[in-house]
């Protein structure tokens, strides 16, 4: 069967608004105690539900009903696959205005009292300042969709930064106790060497039949100084790419398509960004589902095709290293946010 690529110039979004459709998945791998079904899951987010931040707090977390406030659920089971859904709402106040308010302060006390206030008073000063502002910052809100594959024990989240992620790691290690292990997906051959010679290679036959090299690739050299070459909507089947990788020259980024359905990048991280499902996918079962049908039938297809994807994926990359392999040592928190300690007792898992 010959690889498959995607159409050239079709766009790959649907005209229809997608209730679940991911837009880039951080992988990881569930121990195999944890979680034991979505009833528990439920009962795990209900102890961090998400409150909007108070007039002077930074920044607050916490999980909302994936399927949208007037529904009360914060798991939702479609076809065997879990979705939820942690909010994050910050408030930030320019460090200039910071500064500037604080020196204002300080102009004020050396002014009246002769004195210049020392380091620590200084920054008491600059807290004032911050607390004083915030109010009139404009709150922004994001959220990060958590997909759980209960079977595959994969653990995947539509997050575009590390921080994201990593809040969604230290919320559920809070709300699930020390029974959670969780650890990235980690396969037997690296990304980068896979897709180092999946571009060195002068036919196809490296890469299985699922997957295609599409025109967008970052190759990044050694060094303090490290010389960084970007192709974009370029042909990579070419000696000059080949030349690029034989110098030295490594992949940290490369577009993919799988089976003509699904586009997307792949980093050294085993990361899937800029995930686009091309034109028609959701619509194979016929006129688009309404309201509640919608969510489930995007759900199900998103993560339909997803599964098959990853699969295919991990497989191109020599397996998965010890699979049962977790640790229970989660990320940092970013920051303390605003969310329901857990409850006395035994954990739900």
């Amino acid at each position: 069967m010959p690889a498959v690529g995607l159409p050239r110039g079709r766009p790959f979004s649907s005209q229809f608004e997608r209730h679940v459709v991911f837009k880039n998945l951080m992988l990881y791998r569930l121990g195999p105690e944890w979680p034991a079904s979505a009833a528990q899951l439920e009962e795990a987010l209900a102890r961090e539900p998400f409150a909007e931040c108070g007039a002077t707090q930074q920044k607050s977390t916490g999980w909302v009903p994936p399927r949208g406030p007037e529904h009360g659920a914060l798991v939702e089971s479609v076809d065997g696959q879990w979705i939820a859904r942690l909010a994050i709402e910050t408030r930030a106040v320019p460090g200039e205005a910071v500064r500037r308010k604080a020196q204002e302060a300080i102009d004020q006390i050396e002014k009246t009292t002769g004195r210049k206030p020392g380091k620590k008073e200084a920054r008491d000063i600059r807290d004032d300042a911050l607390l004083a502002l915030l109010p009139q910052a404009f709150p922004r809100l994001g959220q990060v969709t958590v997909w759980l594959n209960p079977q595959e024990r994969w653990l995947a989240l539509d997050a575009g930064s590390q921080g994201k992620a990593d809040e969604v790691i230290s919320s559920l290690v809070r709300v699930a106790g020390p029974g959670f292990a969780v650890g990235l997906l980690q396969t037997q051959r690296s990304p980068q060497a896979a897709m180092a010679a999946w571009l060195a290679a002068e036919t196809p036959d490296e890469l299985p039949d699922s997957l295609h090299v599409e025109r967008e690739c970052e190759l990044k050299g050694s060094g303090d100084e490290p010389a960084v070459v970007r192709f974009t909507r370029h042909d990579l089947a070419t000696d000059e790419v080949r030349q690029h990788i034989a110098e030295g020259k490594l992949p940290t980024k490369l577009a993919l398509g799988w089976q003509g359905r699904v586009g997307f990048v792949l980093t050294q991280a085993l990361q899937l960004k800029k995930i686009t499902f091309q034109e028609g996918v959701f619509e194979e079962g016929g006129s688009p589902a309404q309201g509640d049908d919608r969510f489930d039938a995007d759900a199900a297809l998103a993560t339909g095709e997803l599964s098959a994807l990853i699969t295919d994926l991990v497989a191109a990359l020599g397996g998965e290293v010890e699979a049962t392999a977790v640790t229970e040592q989660a990320p940092p928190a970013a920051s303390p946010a605003r969310s329901a300690a857990p409850a006395a007792g035994d954990p739900p898992f």
